[in-house]
């Protein structure tokens, strides 16, 4: 391994599912934004994976403890190599260290890719693939696929960025437009250049529900949605009260976790299917021990749903709570990805603490610190949930799963909300009068 490599992992894969990976490109793409290329550090296939999917980096920080975070894969399947590209956030520890050290040569830990944002197979309706910033990327990779596919998809490509030095990509958007043949581009700069404004298809200002409404096929289009949250909401709320069916709405955000739609919890495309598992799950004797150690870390449990998992974000606990809050029993849950509970939103955030937590030993969060988040039933309905973590380890202090107590918080939710909207109705009649 070159000097200053970062890679935890041997060079083969794992049993815990980490690879070595080997930086053999890096290209800057703005000030802002740097592509890395990578290549299996073994000289092997590259896992399967589809446009818009993202995958997770293991690497050392600067204080040598490990840094997991998961990126875009920023290129179609290509059978050579994976790309990523990171934008320098200002008080980002793990973008700003792979802009300052990681160079090509050196190894970093990878995950196979993972997600559910990806470019929809239904080649006869239109696609709109709206982005903001570095939400560009999973974009990339899905108007590479498309161009490559040739299959007369018509595509509207609008993205939005401050003005022309921060717009990653400009040219090959460009070149994979004319490719593809039936793309239209768009880009909004909200803070304009010297000749930014000169080339057909460039708008001054911010992307706007206005203009999908006017623009845009809004009664048959996908629309794929990626930037930061108040873009989402802007558009995904707008599309939805326009009338486009939610499973035709799909989206990616970066930021904390929280519900897009501001109405009724929205329901997921397709009921949540249980995920590729390791076949019948069979405990073994230490996994009965975590058993054990759930029951008595966790003695109020019977309301609620009492759920545990191995290192891997496996199902080793799922009891009589659990299948009345989401669904599914234990013979289906059991030896499942956690995926199966979570809306796919928010998975790609879930997994970056989940994997941090298990390497590291420490959670963000204390000990019975009670977390809000949208959770996923089996027959596809969202719902609100609150629910505490508890970390099990080994004699070692090594974490080998986690557990949690949940509780379907949905009513009081609503009841929250409806009292919020009446108390900002008062508030605002008694303004006006």
């Amino acid at each position: 391994m070159p000097e200053g490599a970062t890679s935890i992992s041997s060079k083969t894969t794992t049993a815990s599912g980490w690879r070595a990976f080997t930086v053999a490109e890096r290209h800057p793409e703005t000030s802002h934004i740097t592509s890395f290329v990578l290549k299996p550090a073994d000289a092997g296939g590259l896992p399967h994976y589809r446009a818009g999917q993202h995958l997770t980096l293991r690497f050392k920080g600067p204080d040598g403890a490990p840094l997991i975070r998961d990126y875009t894969v920023s290129c179609a399947p290509n059978g050579a190599h994976l790309r990523i590209s990171v934008k320098r956030e200002p008080h980002g520890s793990a973008s700003n260290w792979l802009h300052d050290h990681l160079q090509p040569g050196q190894d970093i830990d990878v995950r196979a890719p993972s997600g559910d944002f990806v470019l929809p197979e239904e080649a006869t309706r239109p696609l709109v693939m709206v982005s903001a910033g570095v939400g560009v990327t999973p974009m990339i990779a899905m108007l590479e696929a498309a161009a490559e596919a040739q299959d007369g998809r018509s595509i509207r490509f609008i993205h939005g960025v401050r003005d022309g030095a921060a717009r990653p990509f400009a040219a090959h958007v460009a070149a994979l437009a004319a490719r593809q043949g039936h793309t239209r581009l768009d880009v909004f700069f909200s803070r304009p250049a010297s000749g930014d404004l000169d080339a057909p298809g460039h708008h001054e200002g911010r992307i706007d529900i206005d203009f999908l409404q006017r623009e845009t096929p809004i009664g048959e289009a996908h629309y794929l949605l990626c930037g930061p949250m108040p873009f989402l909401r802007d558009l995904a709320t707008g599309l939805a009260a326009a009338g486009v069916p939610r499973g035709r709405i799909h989206y990616e955000f970066f930021g904390p976790m929280e519900e897009i739609f501001e109405d009724d919890a929205a329901p997921a495309a397709e009921p949540a299917k249980p995920a590729p598992g390791s076949g019948a799950y069979v405990g073994t004797d230490a996994q009965m021990a975590v058993e054990e150690h759930v029951a008595r870390a966790l003695l109020d449990s019977a309301a609620d749903a009492v759920v545990a998992s191995d290192a891997e974000g496996l199902i080793t606990v799922w009891n009589a709570g659990a299948e009345r809050i989401f669904g599914f029993a234990p013979q289906e849950a059991l030896g499942q990805s956690l995926d199966i509970m979570i809306p796919e939103p928010f998975r790609a955030r879930h997994w970056e603490g989940y994997h941090h937590t298990v390497s590291t030993g420490e959670s963000r969060y204390g000990a019975g610190d009670l977390l809000a988040v949208p959770g996923l039933c089996k027959d596809g309905r969202r719902i609100s949930i609150e629910f505490t973590i508890v970390l099990m380890k080994d004699a070692a202090g090594v974490v080998t799963g986690m557990a949690s107590t949940i509780r379907d918080v949905s009513k009081r939710f609503e009841e929250t909300r409806t009292l919020k909207k009446r108390v900002a109705e008062l508030e605002k009649a008694t303004g006006a009068a």
